[in-house]
């Protein structure tokens, strides 16, 4: 970084960093004097000047137009979508999902599709495995209750959340384990779908 950079100008740098990772847009001139604690949106503008004259922003002039730098001048968000962590799902015995954000990661569009409406869950548990799902793996998934046979779900039953291979046999479906330690659950009471796990990404830790 600069050493022309000034507290002030990296103090509301990195709120426009932070800002874009998790919530998928640069901040607007009222939520950055917000920030600052300041009255006039002049002074923000005077250090998103000083901040685009050093490079390491570019402004395009329209609302939130916005766009972070890196040392050549490419944007570092081109390409990325900001995904929300929603907790934790069980991979086992159904678990309460947390659901409030735990976190935002930067997934690659091509990754997502293009759509901004999947969430990530972190898996505990291992009745899964055979399907690919390890223990503090996180699904991608869809949100969506239109599932098929044999898709991998998430699944609510009592406020509590679980992946599992959906199987639909005639009027009759059932949530399946991918580990033969684990028994397969056949809801008794009313349950429904969360979403569609369309993707995992490996724990390597």
């Amino acid at each position: 970084m600069s050493k022309d950079i000034t507290d002030r100008q990296k103090e509301l740098l990195k709120f426009i960093v932070t800002q874009i990772r998790e919530y998928s847009m640069p901040p607007s001139i009222s939520e950055m004097a917000k920030f600052l604690q300041v009255k006039s949106k002049n002074a923000v503008a005077k250090l998103l000047d000083s901040l685009e004259e050093q490079g390491f922003i570019k402004t395009s002039g329209k609302a939130r137009g916005i766009e972070v730098l890196n040392s050549l001048g490419d944007s570092l968000v081109k390409g990325l979508v900001a995904v929300p962590v929603m907790g934790n799902v069980q991979a086992g015995s159904p678990h309460l999902a947390e659901e409030h954000i735990e976190d935002w990661i930067n997934l690659p569009q091509t990754m997502v599709k293009g759509r901004r409406d999947v969430f990530l869950l972190r898996v505990r548990g291992d009745s899964m495995i055979n399907a690919g799902i390890f223990e503090n793996d996180l699904v991608i998934v869809r949100p969506t209750k239109e599932v098929k046979n044999n898709d991998i779900v998430v699944a609510l039953l009592h406020d509590e959340a679980t992946v599992k291979r959906f199987i639909q046999i005639k009027n009759r479906s059932y949530l399946k384990a991918e580990n033969p330690d684990y028994k397969n659950i056949y809801p008794k009471e009313e349950w429904m779908v969360q979403g569609k796990v369309v993707g995992v990404i490996r724990n390597l830790e």
